[in-house]
C-alpha cells in the first residue's frame, strides 16, 4: 500500500503528539476510583482495585461508607438495610432498598418530616381503596377515560407520599408540583386554602368530571355513599396539603423555618461524602498530570501565618476528617459535635482558600 505525503504527515504529527503529551490510563470500575489516604496513588494493584469495588458495593447496598474502625456504624447500617422476621421456625431476611445512599448512622426521618410522612402514609392507605372503588354517576361515562384518570391520581398520591418519606427531607419543588397536579393548589402562595369536593381542581377535579361525582348527580343513598367516598378522598388530600403548607419552610435549604436534627444530619452526611469523593478526584487529577504520591509527600504549601504543610498531608487530613472523624463526632456528641465539625471545616476551607490564591 502506498501512502500519500499528507497521510504520512498526519501519522507523524499524531506520534509526536503522543510522545509530547502522553495519556495516563488506569483501570476503571463501576464504583469509581481515586487515590488512597496518605498520598497512596490510585493506580494501585489488583488487590486495591478489588477492595475499592467491595467498598463501593457495601456503600450501594447499605448506604454506608466503609470504615474499618467503625463496626457500630456497619451494624446500624445493616439493621436498617435488612429486615429479619421469623417464619415457621426459621428466619427470613429481606433487603430494603434505599431511595439514595446516606450515612446510615448519622440521620433519620424526624420532627416535622416524621409527622407529615406518618399522616400522609395513613391517608394513602385509606384513600387508595376509596379511589379504586369509585363508580360513575353520569350515564355517558367512558370506562377507559375513568381508568386513565384513576391511574393518574393513584400514581400522584403514591409518589407524593414516597417523596415525603425521603431521608434528608423531600424536595420542596416536587411536593409542590404534586399538590398542583392533584388539587391545582400551590402551597407557597399566600392566602391559598383548600376547596370542597364540588370545586376541587387538578386531577381530582378531572376525576370528578369524568365520573360525574357532584352533589347534583346524586339520586339515591347508594349514589350518595359513592360520592361520599370521593369527598373523603379529597379531604385526605386536603389534610396532607394543609400539613405540608404549615411545615413547608422546615424543608427548604434557604435557612428559614424550624430545622430538625435528624433531617439535617442526613444532608450533612451527604456533604461529607462529597468532600471525600472530591479528595479522591483530586488524587486522580494530580496523577493525570504526573504529580504523583511521592512528589505530593514533599511538596510544601505555605500559609499566611508562616507555617507549611505538604500536599499529601493536607489532602489526607481532609479525607480522614470528612470520612471518619466528623461522622464519629456527630454520632457521639449530636449538636455539639456538629459545632465542632463546623469549626474544623471553616479552618480547612480557610487553608484551601489560601492555597487557591497562591
Amino acid at each position: 500500500m502506498i501512502m500519500a505525503n499528507g497521510d504520512i504527515k498526519q501519522i507523524t504529527a499524531a506520534v509526536e503528539d503522543a510522545v509530547t503529551y502522553p495519556i495516563l490510563t488506569k483501570e476503571v470500575n463501576g464504583y469509581g476510583s481515586g487515590g488512597g489516604r496518605n498520598g497512596e496513588s490510585s493506580g494501585s494493584s489488583g488487590g486495591g482495585s478489588l477492595t475499592r469495588t467491595a467498598q463501593g458495593a457495601i456503600r450501594d447496598l447499605l448506604g454506608w461508607r466503609y470504615r474499618a474502625d467503625d463496626p457500630k456504624g456497619f451494624l446500624a447500617a445493616l439493621n436498617k438495610a435488612v429486615e429479619l422476621k421469623e417464619v415457621e421456625g426459621h428466619v427470613e431476611s429481606t433487603w430494603k432498598a434505599r431511595p439514595f445512599m446516606v450515612q446510615a448512622d448519622m440521620g433519620e426521618i424526624t420532627g416535622a418530616q416524621a409527622s407529615i410522612y406518618a399522616r400522609a402514609k395513613v391517608a394513602l392507605d385509606h384513600a387508595l381503596p376509596l379511589l379504586d372503588g369509585l363508580k360513575p354517576l353520569r350515564p355517558d361515562a367512558d370506562r377507559e377515560n375513568m381508568a386513565s384518570i384513576q391511574a393518574l391520581v393513584r400514581s400522584a398520591l403514591k409518589e407524593l407520599v414516597a417523596e415525603l418519606g425521603i431521608a434528608g427531607g423531600p424536595r420542596v419543588q416536587r411536593v409542590d408540583d404534586y399538590f398542583k397536579q392533584l388539587l391545582n393548589l400551590e402551597p407557597g402562595t399566600k392566602g391559598v386554602s383548600v376547596v370542597t369536593a364540588d370545586h376541587v381542581g387538578g386531577l381530582l377535579g378531572e376525576l370528578s368530571n369524568r365520573f360525574g361525582l357532584t352533589t347534583d348527580s346524586v339520586l339515591t343513598v347508594e349514589e350518595e355513599q359513592n360520592y361520599t367516598n370521593f369527598v373523603i378522598l379529597v379531604d385526605y388530600t386536603n389534610s396532607i396539603f394543609e400539613t405540608w403548607a404549615a411545615q413547608r419552610l422546615s424543608f427548604g435549604r434557604s435557612g428559614s423555618g424550624t430545622k430538625f436534627l435528624g433531617t439535617e444530619l442526613v444532608r450533612l452526611s451527604q456533604t461529607l461524602a462529597v468532600i471525600v469523593e472530591s479528595v479522591q478526584e483530586t488524587y486522580d487529577a494530580m496523577d493525570s498530570v504526573f504529580f504523583g504520591p511521592e512528589e505530593r509527600q514533599v511538596t510544601l504549601l505555605e500559609f499566611d501565618d508562616g507555617e507549611s504543610i505538604t500536599v499529601a498531608e493536607l489532602l489526607s487530613w481532609i479525607e480522614q476528617f470528612a470520612g471518619v472523624e466528623a461522622p464519629q463526632l456527630i454520632e457521639d456528641s449530636g449538636k455539639d459535635g456538629v459545632g465542632a465539625v463546623r469549626e474544623t471545616l471553616y479552618r480547612i476551607n480557610g487553608l484551601l482558600a489560601q492555597v487557591a490564591s497562591q
